[in-house]
Order: C-alpha cells, then sequence, then structure tokens
C-alpha cells in the first residue's frame, strides 16, 4: 500500500464512507449561560466552527454526529462544518495543517494515542473538558492510558472492539464448535480451508493487522517494547514462538492474498461467503444485515449465520487492541473556546448515548456508563463487545504511548515482521533482527515517520 506524502494535501469535503470514524468537533468553553439563555454572544455570529474526522464504518454514526453539530450550532448561533475523509489521508492532513498552521479547529487523533504525543506541542490542553464530561458518564475507563506526558492533550472518543466473527453453518460442517483460543482458530481455519473456507486477517499494511498481530503477541507473553517506554523488547523466545504461530496460521489456515489486505478485505470475505472468521468489529456483519447480503447458492442471508465470539486467550493471556480515536483542538485555532462547548455538548449523556445507539455497538465510547449501554443487549452479536473492551489495551502496551510507539504502527513495522517470516523470505532470527533495529531507530529519535 503506498503511503501518503505528507506534502499531499486531500479536499476535505470528499466523504468516504469505507472505514473507521474518528473525530468530534468544536463548541464554546464559557457558553454555558449562554446555551441556557438560547442566544450567542456577537462574537460568535460570525465564526464558523470546523472538524475533521474520519468516516465510519458504520455510517449512521457520522450522520448523528452531524446533527448534533448542526443543533448545536443553531442553538448558538454559530455557523458550522464537518469534512470527513478517508482515514488513510489522515495523517497527511494533520501534518499539513500544522506545518501551515491553518486548518480545522478539531482534529481527528488516532487511530493510536501518539498524534498527542507527537503534535504535543500544537494541541490544545483539555483537562478542563475532560474534567467535566466525565463524571457525568460515570468516568474514564483507565484514566492513566489517555495521559500524553502528563496532561490532556486528546479526548478519548471511541474504540471499535475486536470479537471473533465465525461462520456457525460452516463450523458444524466441518463438526466444530465455537472456538475460544488462537490455537483453537488454527485448526478450525485450517478444516475450513480444505473446504474452501479460509480463516482471514490480514498481514500487510492496515490498521487490522497491527491490531490482530499486536493481540496475538501479547495473548503469547510477546510485546516489542517494555513497561519503561524505552527498552525495545521483540527479540525474545516468546516472540519466536508467536512467529511460529502465525506462520502456521498463514501457511495453514489463509489464502496468500491476506498479504495484500486493506481494512476492508476481511469483512468483503465474511460478507462474500468465503472466510470463515475473521477478527474484526461487528461492521462486517453490520453491513451484511444492512444489505441482506445471502450465502451464495441460498437465500439465507449471510448475517443469519454470522456469530461473534470473544477476542481470542493465547496460552499467556487473553488481551486485544484497537484503533483508539481520539479527538484534539489545535492551539492555532481561533475558536477554542467554541471548540471546547461543542465537545461538552457532545459528551453530555443523551447525546453520546444516541450516537452510540447509531452506531449499534460498533463505536464504544471510554467512559465506564457507556459500556453498559442498552445498545449491547439488542442483539446477542453484540453481547462480547464490552468483555472484549475490557481486556483491550493501547497498541503501545505494556509501554506508555509515545510518537514512537505511534510510528511503529504508522510505519507497519510488525505485520512486516511477521509476513516476511511467513513468506520465508526471513528466517526468524533475522525478520527479529530488522523488526528490532528499525524500532530502535525509532525510539532513539533516528528515523522519522513517512
Amino acid at each position: 500500500m503506498a503511503k501518503p506524502s505528507t506534502e499531499t494535501t486531500f479536499d476535505s469535503r470528499r466523504v468516504s464512507r469505507r472505514h473507521f470514524l474518528g473525530a468530534a468537533a468544536g463548541g464554546a468553553a464559557g457558553l454555558t449561560g449562554i446555551l441556557a439563555a438560547g442566544r450567542a454572544p456577537a462574537t460568535a455570529q460570525a465564526k464558523e466552527l470546523t472538524f475533521l474526522t474520519v468516516a465510519s464504518f458504520v455510517p449512521a454514526t457520522d450522520t448523528e454526529l452531524k446533527r448534533q453539530l448542526d443543533e448545536w450550532g443553531a442553538k448558538n448561533k454559530v455557523k458550522v462544518r464537518l469534512d470527513i475523509i478517508a482515514h488513510l489521508q489522515l495523517q497527511t492532513k494533520k501534518a499539513a495543517e500544522v506545518q501551515s498552521r491553518s486548518g480545522h479547529d478539531l482534529t481527528a487523533l488516532g487511530p493510536g494515542l501518539g498524534d498527542a504525543d507527537l503534535y504535543f506541542d500544537y494541541l490544545a490542553d483539555l483537562n478542563d473538558v475532560a474534567t467535566d464530561v466525565a463524571p457525568k458518564n460515570g468516568g474514564w475507563l483507565n484514566p492513566n492510558d489517555y495521559l500524553i506526558r502528563g496532561k490532556w492533550k486528546l479526548l478519548p472518543w471511541w474504540m471499535p472492539p475486536f470479537p471473533m466473527a465465525v461462520r456457525t453453518d460452516l463450523l458444524e460442517q466441518i463438526g466444530e464448535k465455537n472456538p475460544d483460543t488462537w490455537e483453537d482458530w488454527l485448526r478450525i481455519g485450517k478444516k475450513g480451508k480444505a473446504i474452501g473456507h479460509p480463516f482471514g486477517t490480514a498481514l500487510g499494511h492496515s490498521a487490522d493487522a497491527n491490531v490482530t498481530l499486536l493481540s496475538i503477541m501479547w495473548s503469547y507473553g510477546a510485546s516489542y517494547i517494555a513497561k519503561d517506554g524505552k527498552t525495545i523488547t521483540i527479540n525474545s523466545k516468546e516472540t519466536r514462538q508467536v512467529l511460529e504461530f502465525v506462520k502456521r496460521l498463514y501457511t495453514e489456515a489463509m489464502d496468500p492474498e491476506v498479504l495484500a489486505w486493506d481494512d476492508a478485505s476481511n469483512n468483503r470475505c465474511l460478507n462474500a461467503g468465503k472466510c470463515i472468521g475473521i477478527h474484526n468489529p461487528i461492521s462486517a456483519y453490520e453491513s451484511a444485515k444492512k444489505d441482506k447480503v445471502l450465502v451464495p447458492g441460498t437465500q439465507k442471508e449471510v448475517a443469519e449465520v454470522i456469530d461473534h465470539l470473544n477476542t481470542p486467550r493465547g496460552p499467556v493471556d487473553r488481551k486485544a487492541t484497537t484503533g483508539y480515536w481520539c479527538v484534539g483542538v489545535w492551539n492555532f485555532s481561533k475558536n477554542q473556546d467554541l471548540a471546547k462547548d461543542f465537545l461538552r455538548y457532545h459528551f453530555q449523556p443523551d447525546n453520546l448515548s444516541k450516537w452510540v445507539e447509531a452506531g449499534r455497538g460498533f463505536n464504544m465510547p471510554f467512559l465506564a456508563n457507556l459500556t453498559k449501554h442498552a445498545v449491547y443487549k439488542s442483539d446477542k452479536q453484540y453481547r462480547f463487545i464490552p468483555e472484549v473492551a475490557k481486556v483491550s489495551v493501547p497498541p503501545s502496551w505494556p509501554g506508555p504511548t509515545t510518537a514512537a510507539s505511534q510510528q511503529v504502527l504508522d510505519l507497519y513495522l510488525i505485520p512486516d515482521m511477521f509476513a516476511q517470516y511467513a513468506t520465508g523470505k526471513m528466517n526468524a532470527d533475522q525478520a527479529i533482527a530488522w523488526a528490532e533495529k528499525e524500532m530502535q531507530e525509532i525510539y532513539a529519535g533516528r528515523k522519522k515517520r513517512p
């Protein structure tokens, strides 16, 4: 996959509906009394509040976000604009805005937390907003995870937990029951591949590949960075063990096409009736249900034969990660107070509840009360989403979130290490040594993101 150049700019009014959501919008921090009175100050009359986000895999969340932004703007007589772009364009767009010190007032940050470290000097402090909205929503989940250099340089917004989606009819066909471990999935994927229905997870340059491979690593006791955020730990016997497992998963249970998959490919594989299972948020199921996709050669809907299970357990732990989508306010914005006020508005319990409902469980906020939202009991397919969220950790785990940890994601070092070994391009020692050298250069500040 070609990496976007930081010299390229994009038309922020073009909307892509292929992928994750990821930002918020803006408002006026000191307008509490004005909101109650239903009028805005003269200084706000001619202002325009803008924010940049990425397209949701469940488009109804974008619709609900726009409705709330429009509603807030109408109440406060502030012109508003929501710009939605494909998530792969986000890094380039943010870099361009920082370079020019102009652009949107609010911006999506993610899919990791490291953007807030990378752009630390250009983001407004959001401690006041974070402190205001947390008590109303039951408090932040693991609040220390989101502090960057001890400060609230972002608001954690939502994550899409990664359960396993499995074809129940194919499980029955091969004489298997619901799998629970990664070894179970290897066995089931091998049987599925033998009848033309392989297991599917990306091994290329995609967010899904980062998520799944990190989840497998931790479940086997491997990691790439120590808790101190300095010591590279990729060169270990645990990494060698997990390399062997993933190579078997690739060669015995998957098709070679996974090396070129993007973040929509596993969804397409499941909904086309090919994949026996995928590690993915519930977006594939939602799209299959919405579009009434049929199992090939039958009149049965794919959604009727999909079940979602907990993220798999490994020999050491059950642990996962996901995209940590957050929102920040540029400190060069002239509308910082308005931006903060909209965030307070959007993070009101009723508004967040409507937004989560629109997402049908795809977008889980990092707030305790929202993990108990009624949507997770509205469909048996959502039952494991809160359970997966409980074992989800930031992609930098067990180390802190930094610009370096974000760069490890952005450069797809973990997927490349696994792919080089799985395809035989490198032996285990070579693949690990390559990844170790790349990571050491990143953490020493000698290697910059593309």
